[in-house]
């Protein structure tokens, strides 16, 4: 008898025991998947950059509003296929006055960059600024596309390469998050 009870009192235990600890570890985990990386060592931008009109656009008018900085370039295949995903976001938040687009050219110059969005027929509805000299090394853009956060005293909150789904409700509702 005793060890019929033994062995009871064992079950009893694994039962509560051990969803206990499940329990306990399911919460000690980050369940929470963001879309982008956050950036450990927060650094702030500077930039002053020719748009497609030869105007000159610095980083501190943007200060305020949080801004999305894609990094990418024409010749770039998955870049160019997440342009209308850019756009529909653009779309989406263009009367949020916390939040802007960029996106920064790299390494070409405005008459080849409007060449190609002419040719492609591809509308940009966001500020398209040109690197040619790929001067914004402190930015540590190793691939592209590269896409950044910057929160609204300008420093890199988020980071992440490849192309994405920029329009997704994955995306809408971490920007909506973080904007709001």
């Amino acid at each position: 008898m005793k060890k019929i009870w033994a062995t009871i009192n064992k079950m009893r235990i694994r039962y509560y025991i051990y969803p206990l600890i499940f329990a306990f570890l399911i919460s000690c985990s980050d369940l929470e998947k963001l879309p982008m990386s956050k950036v450990d060592d927060k650094f702030n931008v500077e930039f002053s950059l020719p748009n497609l009109q030869d105007v000159i656009i610095n980083s501190d008018s943007y200060l305020g509003s949080y801004v999305l900085v894609n990094f990418w370039a024409t010749w770039c295949a998955p870049c160019v296929e997440e342009i209308p995903a850019l756009n529909n976001l653009q779309k989406i938040f263009k009367d949020n006055k916390n939040f802007k687009m960029i996106a920064i050219n790299i390494g070409q110059n405005k008459d080849v960059v409007n060449k190609f969005l002419l040719d492609k027929s591809l509308p940009v509805n966001f500020t398209v600024l040109l690197d040619e000299k790929i001067e914004l090394t402190d930015w540590n853009v190793q691939a592209i596309p590269t896409t950044f956060l910057i929160d609204k005293t300008g420093k890199v909150i988020y980071k992440i390469e490849g192309v994405k789904e920029w329009d997704s409700p994955e995306f809408i509702s971490f920007f909506k998050s973080i904007i709001n």
